[in-house]
């Protein structure tokens, strides 16, 4: 090949608009159910349209390191499908071109697309869902100042029922306040207190329902008897709503692994060795997290290069199709390591990098075969695959 950057560079001028694309139909996916919740916030609970952007901002780089290694794959595997389809590829190989040749542009378009990843993977995600828990707090406080009005009976946070006699206008302040905390399986509680307002936790871990001069009477399933304490001041901790519940893929009740920037999670994981919990082992799993879904992206691209040039024609929606599988299949096969990595079946390095492990050997064997003659047909091939099951196998009725 006379001039092999020309091609190239007309590989990488396909690929990367495609790839812009899919990122953004991926990211508003992934955004859909959050933008209907906001939604709610907006027009049932009166929240401002700028508080709403700004929490709403915070999620998309999380939310984008999800979805570059699914655009990436797209990406590769519909550029070389055009190629394969429109008999491009046919010619290079006619003229002497190794298909091998070609790589050179999807390794660089997955370098970028890895580093990308990791940048909002490593270092904007943890940044993010910091101040992310910090505006959220302070959301769900301005919500349930809204939501508490003066006798009514407040059911907005799960598993209490707040009732307020008294709530002044232009006050922080609540009289009268009656709790019912139900959130327990085994017991519950009726708090009546004379003074309370709402306050965010000093450590900004927890949303806090503040009361004073009062008495709590405990109820418990299996017995009997009443335990009644009385308190000159007393801190319930609350739930901000379901709706701020795990949002983000991070807990905001405390400060999450998620949150914690790279560097901590290995001081952190140091630090806990000795911990019966074994949080050192989760602090583990996070940081391992955050270099495999970079290396993701890279996979994909080697996977969705020598799909799409080995398919048989069958238009890009079929390309679309098979991307979405593969991915699918990826996700499905991380999130089981992750389960056992969390159980303690495997170590914090096999539980995360088990799924790219399996990716880059069918990466490998798909670039091995990139140049034979016969396509890749995945419905063929699986018709072949189950006739050669036995009968038993494939529940067939005698």
């Amino acid at each position: 090949m006379k001039r092999p950057h020309i091609i190239n560079k007309n590989i990488l001028a396909e690929t990367v608009p495609t790839f812009a694309v899919n990122l953004l139909i991926f990211t508003f996916i992934l955004l859909m159910a959050r933008i209907i919740s906001f939604t709610d916030l907006v027009i049932n609970k009166g929240v401002g349209l700028w508080i709403i952007f700004k929490v709403f901002s915070l999620i998309i780089p999380k939310m984008l390191s999800m979805a570059i290694p699914m655009a990436t794959l797209l990406a590769t595997l519909t550029t070389f499908l055009r190629l394969s389809a429109d008999n491009e590829l046919t010619v290079l190989k006619s003229s002497g071109v190794s298909l091998h040749q070609l790589l050179t542009p999807v390794i660089v378009f997955g370098l970028a697309s890895a580093m990308a990843t990791g940048i909002f993977h490593i270092w904007l995600s943890p940044k993010a869902n910091f101040q992310f828990r910090k505006e959220i707090l302070a959301l769900a406080k301005a919500r349930a100042d809204l939501a508490i009005k003066e006798q009514t009976f407040v059911r907005e946070f799960p598993g209490l029922t707040i009732y307020v006699g008294q709530l002044p206008s232009h006050s922080k302040t609540m009289n009268n306040v009656v709790i019912n905390d139900r959130r327990s399986p085994n017991e519950s509680a009726i708090i009546v207190s004379r003074r309370g307002e709402l306050a965010i936790d000093p450590s900004e871990e927890f949303l806090l329902f503040r009361l004073y001069d009062g008495v709590i009477d405990r109820f418990y399933q299996d017995r009997e008897s009443v335990d009644t304490i009385f308190f000159a001041t007393y801190d319930l901790k609350i739930s901000p709503g379901e709706e701020f519940e795990d949002t983000a893929g991070t807990n905001i009740r405390g400060m999450g692994r998620q949150e914690m920037g790279t560097k901590e999670l290995l001081l952190e994981a140091e630090k806990r060795q000795d911990d019966p919990l074994g949080w050192a082992y989760i602090y583990l799993l996070e940081w391992h997290r955050r270099f495999s879904f970079p290396m993701a992206s890279l996979i994909m691209a080697l996977i969705g290069m020598p799909l799409g040039a080995s398919f048989k024609s069958k238009g890009r929606n079929f390309g679309v199709l098979i991307g979405l599988i593969i991915f699918v299949i990826y996700y499905a096969i991380f999130s089981i390591g992750w389960s056992f990595g969390e159980s303690r079946h495997l170590s914090p390095f096999s539980a995360v990098w088990l799924a790219n492990f399996l990716a880059f050997i069918v990466a490998l064997w798909l670039l091995k075969g990139l140049n034979r003659s016969e396509p890749i047909d995945p419905i063929e091939n699986f018709k072949r695959f189950w006739a050669s099951l036995p009968l038993w196998s494939r529940g067939k009725e005698r």
